[in-house]
């Protein structure tokens, strides 16, 4: 409460804004469809696409930034959510923070809990388009390939990274700013590049005494 009152005074603006990331944007997204959990954290309206038949979960206590100055990196646009056909599945475990992702399901994409998505990365489990050029031009986008994702808990996935379709990234794993995903990722693991590669370990190192 006393955070909300100073915020408050902070001019007509901030009020407004508090009203809308508070109360606004989860009623929106209970109106579309979205499964909100308690106390999740809105900064703008993200852009959601729901199929009938498909289904998007935010757990409880999930943040997801959508205004530009919402994040110390900057948001380079609204979060994207998009469950594209029926049966796919979008969903997104307790604690997790999204800033400005693209997250989009043709199948499925699970996201665990406390998991760290910076501005601008983008989780696709689809081609979008097919390959062959013949099917391309009978239809843009039917027969895409698509492969469902998953992502464990504690993973920190970098800004204007890519996830791309079947790929599992292991809890506490580190996908490096920029990077491409193509393969899984193993437990604990740091990848970094374009396609991403092996370049570090995310354990604590142990000191002198033998403690982690």
């Amino acid at each position: 409460m006393r955070s909300f009152l100073l915020k408050a005074l902070r001019g007509p603006q901030t009020v407004a804004r508090l009203l809308v990331d508070r109360l606004l944007v989860p009623f929106w997204l209970r109106l579309l469809g979205v499964r909100v959990g308690r106390a999740c954290q809105f900064s703008g309206f993200p852009i959601v696409t729901l199929a009938s038949g498909a289904r998007i979960t935010l757990g409880d206590g999930v943040v997801v930034n959508s205004r530009s100055h919402s994040n110390v990196a900057g948001v380079p646009h609204e979060t994207i959510l998009a469950a594209l056909g029926p049966g796919s599945s979008i969903l997104i475990g307790s604690g997790t923070g999204i800033s400005g992702a693209s997250i989009v399901a043709s199948t499925a994409i699970t996201i665990g809990n406390r998991v760290l998505i910076g501005a601008g990365a983008c989780v696709w489990d689809t081609d979008f388009h097919p390959l062959d050029a013949e099917q391309r031009r009978l239809h843009a986008t039917r027969g895409a390939a698509s492969a469902p994702i998953r992502i464990e808990d504690d993973v920190f996935v970098g800004a204007r990274s890519l996830i791309l379709k079947g790929v599992t990234l292991g809890s506490q794993a580190i996908v490096g700013a920029g990077a491409v995903v193509t393969k899984d990722v193993g437990t604990a693991t740091i990848v970094g590049g374009n396609p991403a590669r092996v370049i570090g370990d995310a354990r604590p190192v142990a000191n002198e005494a033998g403690v982690s």
